[in-house]
């Protein structure tokens, strides 16, 4: 085969695997919105979600595009940022992650009143975050792509996505609150995430791999 036509092969088969992934995620992404959706309209948002800081709102509004959008398509393989970019967004996202959480330093960490308490707040992360991250193992997101890491950009954008959610529904905001069941439920969420997202993972690339090879895949 000359080169041209290798290249050429290679680069038609690139396309395929670019539209599959892309037929896999915008779905995926459509569900995921609609389950955002659904929650604000069955729990409610906070009361004073429009009355926060315009710098607050920004950096929420940013965090969802990066968890949402941005990391699940670093980690499926729809784009390819270099490691310097990767390394940026991927500050990005904890920056914007911990000022929208915390309000730090856009508004001082004022305590307000609501419903929330401790217990339904980490409830309601590991719950949002159990149902966005069973979409995306039930999606393929992440099998998707050969390297390691994919798992922990899928795995880090569904639980940031979880912490934007409860963001956007208790209305409280002082440290004492946010930290242990805010930020606390998120970690916890990633850390189950990683570990379940590496052994899917893990097996899923083996039966892909298997199936490559002609060989049945183990049992």
């Amino acid at each position: 085969m000359a080169p041209k036509d290798a290249y050429e092969a290679i680069l038609s088969d690139l396309q395929k695997t670019q539209t599959s992934r892309r037929k896999h995620f915008l779905p995926a992404l459509s569900v995921i919105a609609i389950m955002v959706i659904g929650f604000f309209v069955v729990m409610r948002t906070r009361p004073d979600l429009l009355e926060q800081p315009i710098g607050m709102l920004v950096l929420q509004c940013a965090l969802w595009v990066l968890c949402l959008l941005v990391m699940p398509a670093i980690g499926v393989g729809l784009l390819f940022p270099g490691r310097r970019t990767r390394l940026m967004i991927a500050l990005a996202a904890i920056v914007c992650a911990v000022a929208a959480t915390t309000g730090w330093p856009v508004t001082p960490h004022v305590p307000h009143g609501g419903e929330g308490g401790f217990d339904r707040c980490l409830t309601v992360v590991l719950g949002a975050g159990v149902l966005l991250l069973g979409l995306g193992f039930l999606s393929g997101a992440f099998i998707q792509r050969r390297r390691m890491s994919s798992v922990f950009w899928v795995a880090a954008g569904l639980t940031l996505a979880a912490l934007n959610v409860i963001t956007w529904h208790c209305p409280q905001s002082g440290l004492m609150h946010v930290l242990p069941s805010h930020v606390g439920g998120a970690v916890m969420l990633l850390g189950v995430a990683v570990v379940a997202g590496i052994a899917i993972h893990r097996r899923g690339r083996a039966e892909i791999t298997g199936d490559a090879d002609g060989t049945p895949p183990a049992a």
